[in-house]
Order: C-alpha cells, then structure tokens, then sequence
C-alpha cells in the first residue's frame, strides 16, 4: 500500500470515527433521558396499568439503546485497531 493510499484509508477511518462519535453522543443523550424519565417516574397522571405499560416500554427502550451503546463501544475499539495498524504500514 502506497502513502496516499494509507493517507486516504487514514482519513476514511477519522470520517467514521467523527460519524461513530455523533451516533454514540445520540444514543447517550436519549439513554438519559429514557432513565431520567423512568428513575423519577414521570407518567403524565395515568392510572396504573398505563403506568406499567408505559414503564415497561421505556425500560425496553433503555435496554435497546444500552445494547446499541455496547455495540458502538466495540466498534471505537475495532477502528482504532484498524487505524493503529494502517499507520503502522
């Protein structure tokens, strides 16, 4: 692989990276919100039922979102590697 090739697969990996960023910054920020919501148990004055329900979605949302925030911290990792051994080419 030549230099302006590793200087072109380089900076393709720092665009995903800044792309990998943005997503993981959004997953957080709804992730908070989702726990923040649920730990102070605000359920807009339903009756029981519609409380457990709606705390019962928001607690499948918390677990999809905390699942694609793992999935997010894997794929960091797996791109800095990738990274670090294309720089090293």
């Amino acid at each position: 692989m030549t230099n302006i090739q590793t200087n072109k697969a380089l900076q393709s990996f720092n665009n995903c990276y800044e792309i990998i960023w943005a997503l993981e910054s959004v997953i957080k920020l709804t992730l908070e919100a989702c726990l923040k919501r649920e730990t102070s148990s605000l359920h807009y004055n339903l009756d029981n039922n519609e409380k457990f329900m709606l705390s019962e979605e928001r607690n499948h949302y918390i677990n999809m979102l905390s699942i694609a925030n793992e999935k997010i911290e894997k794929l960091k990792e797996k791109t800095l590697i990738i990274e670090k051994e294309l720089s090293q080419l």
